[in-house]
């Protein structure tokens, strides 16, 4: 009877644990994409950039008229595609900019995402470049969910601005909230074994805690999220805004979802975007806020 039971036990703990590090190491895999630079409709420039992350990450580049340079990151299983209107606007604005894929995204190599981990080097390797790119320009960098959190996990970054968009706070928090509220006491139940999977597939969730490292930048800072954003809550990216030092901004747009602000709100967006860069890439001062 004792044996019976504890192989029912087993069953029951192991096929569920299978089963969850199994969908981890699946939503953790590489997601590569063929970039075709002359279907975008602007004359950038393809680069490839040594990473610290061990990767060489694939790289567009487009130069502005000396105004300032910004520095762009995806978000999670994403790609520099998703910058191309930035690019744009941004140069249209005098303003230089650089689109990179993470490690493991895109064009760029390697073997598992690690939600701001490894791709915080990314960051900070890029940023490099471009500095030594744009010497006498200020560069600000703008990171959408992953790429806000790899711009704050790691050593403070040396940039002169930062922008947020949909960035979690701390990971394993953000996630077992999700579960949570998605299914509410199971989800609850089965965050710590998520969790654990992740941590056994490489990748420790108590240790990506953005909202640690907005702490320690001392740069104008501005937040965005999306009042509809269900991955990351608007009461997180608020706990993120006030974690942060001054000068900062937030914007919470209406309707947004995740990762779609500027896609809601296009023209708004461009507007405070753009605002934002002019008064902190010229040093000038800069007026704080908290826009609504």
């Amino acid at each position: 009877m004792a044996i019976r039971v504890l192989i029912v036990a087993a069953v029951l703990i192991g096929v569920p644990a299978i089963g969850t590090f199994a969908y981890v190491r699946y939503e953790l895999r590489p997601r590569p994409a063929r970039l075709d630079p002359a279907a975008i409709g602007l004359p950038v420039e393809a680069v490839t950039i040594p990473s610290r992350s061990g990767s060489e990450l694939a790289g567009w580049y487009l130069p502005g008229s000396g105004r300032g340079a910004v520095l762009l990151l995806h978000g999670v299983k994403s790609n520099r595609l998703v910058q191309v209107e930035r690019m744009r606007f941004l140069r249209d604005a005098g303003y230089s900019s650089l689109a990179i894929d993470f490690q493991a995204h895109g064009q760029s190599p390697g073997d598992r995402i690690t939600f701001g981990g490894r791709e915080s080097l990314d960051a900070r390797s890029a940023l490099a470049w471009l500095r030594a790119k744009n010497p006498q320009d200020c560069i600000a960098v703008l990171g959408i969910s992953m790429g806000g959190a790899a711009i704050l996990i790691g050593d403070p970054i040396q940039a002169d601005a930062v922008v947020l968009e949909s960035t979690f706070p701390d990971l394993a928090g953000g996630l077992t909230r999700r579960l949570a509220d998605s299914t509410g006491p199971p989800g609850r139940a089965l965050a710590p074994l998520l969790l654990l999977a992740m941590r056994l597939a490489g990748v420790d969730p108590w240790e990506l805690r953005p909202i640690d490292g907005i702490r320690r930048l001392h740069v104008p800072i501005f937040v965005m999220s999306g009042t509809d954003d269900r991955k990351v809550a608007a009461e997180e990216s608020r706990a993120l805004f006030a974690a942060a030092n001054s000068p900062k901004q937030y914007w919470e747009v209406a309707g947004a979802w995740h990762v779609d602000l500027a896609a809601v709100r296009g023209g708004a967006y461009r507007e405070r975007l753009l605002d934002f860069l002019d008064s902190t890439l010229r040093k000038d001062a800069f007026a704080s806020g908290n826009a609504g």
